[in-house]
């Protein structure tokens, strides 16, 4: 289904992996290189599962902000790909306002350093706007209390206390620029852009992922229902093995109608189909009642004894009907059944992940 790469001659990792969401806006991204530079924000999976669905059920998707995990603060869309970022600032009293959230990528020891202390200390051509300030952050929260006098409160209240307190930002994202899945630089003009190649890429590899599990399923429930049925004919008598010669035994099943080898059929036509030719005859080495050019008949004939026990003859019959439900099952879905069905098992382990994150344990 995916191509994958050869280090001395020896297959490893994939070429690339395809996950059920674009993790490029879910991380975001930034960096430059020769003649091109990109920027994209981070963005809540949880929207973006939300546009995935949206998409599996013909509809457009939403418009969406950018995100980032833990941020308190207030995120405004200014126009195309730019927006301002907000931190979070309150008055307590007439002389105390708290500041509990940066800007993004704003770190407290730099806006202390930047903003809060030249405050204290003021200039020639600027006085001191705030008498002091405390610390009382965490490792994932902030706050500031800043004391000031009335006066001054009351006219960075005027002016805005975002403005005057640099609790604001600019976040710019007008260059786009990715590898496509051809390994081709592209530029986008905005997120859903991206999250529509995304998804068409996504879902035409769901198809192929149903057509390789039903072919997997269905030779697997092949190979099941001929070593059951073998094994019941064997105790109801109809079939005799014994002092035969191996040519007798292959012809007896082939008249008979029994399937040459399902599985390794299927998994020969896979190969074949998607060009990674192996040579696979080591695994077959120690195999030498079918051969390749013929029936192979190895599943059945080597079974063992203890196969012809009342149990064993259950649990086959049981594995039979099972990989028949399975597939089945299978055959009534479509790819974008099989979608919607990975982002709920998603969205689910993200909520438990997410309620649990902060849950101290019992015993420390």
């Amino acid at each position: 289904m995916i191509s994958f790469l050869f280090d001395d001659n020896q297959k490893v990792e994939p070429e690339w992996y395809i996950p059920i969401l674009p993790l490029v806006l879910v991380n975001g991204a930034e960096g430059i290189g020769t003649g091109w530079a990109c920027r994209i924000p981070n963005y809540d999976p949880r929207e973006i599962v939300n546009n995935i669905n949206r998409m599996l059920n013909h509809q457009d998707p939403l418009p969406m902000l950018p995100s980032y995990k833990g941020f308190k603060g207030i995120i405004h869309e200014l126009g195309q790909n730019q927006y301002l970022v907000s931190g979070e600032v309150s008055v307590i009293d007439k002389n105390t306002i708290e500041i509990t959230e940066l800007p993004i990528r704003t770190w407290t020891q730099a806006y202390k350093e930047t903003v809060l202390e030249p405050m204290v200390q003021g200039t020639e051509k600027t006085p001191a706007l705030i008498n002091d300030y405390k610390e009382y952050h965490t490792d994932t929260t902030v706050k500031f209390v800043v004391r000031m006098s009335e006066e001054k409160l009351a006219q960075a209240e005027a002016a805005g206390l975002h403005k005057v307190f640099k609790l604001q930002s600019s976040l710019t994202c007008n260059s786009m620029v990715l590898f496509d899945h051809m390994g081709c630089l592209k530029r986008y003009e905005s997120v859903n852009d991206i999250l529509k190649e995304f998804f068409e890429l996504r879902l035409h590899y769901y198809k192929l992922r149903k057509d390789w599990q039903l072919g997997s399923l269905g030779a697997e429930s092949a190979k099941l229902s001929n070593q059951a049925r073998f094994v019941l004919e064997k105790i109801e008598g109809k079939i005799s093995i014994e002092n035969k010669t191996k040519r007798e035994l292959i012809r007896m099943l082939v008249q008979k109608g029994y399937e040459s080898d399902p599985v390794a059929a299927w998994t020969k036509a896979q190969e074949k189909f998607h060009e990674e030719d192996e040579d696979s005859s080591d695994s077959d080495s120690s195999i030498d009642s079918g051969s390749s050019s013929g029936p192979n008949f190895n599943y059945i004939l080597n079974m063992p004894l203890w196969c012809l026990t009342k149990e064993k003859v259950d649990e086959l019959l049981k594995q039979r009907d099972q990989k028949r439900g399975e597939l089945h099952e299978l055959q009534k879905k479509s790819p974008e059944d099989l979608w919607k069905e990975d982002l709920a098992v998603f969205v689910e382990e993200l909520t438990v992940s997410s309620n649990t994150l902060f849950t101290c344990p019992c015993n420390i």
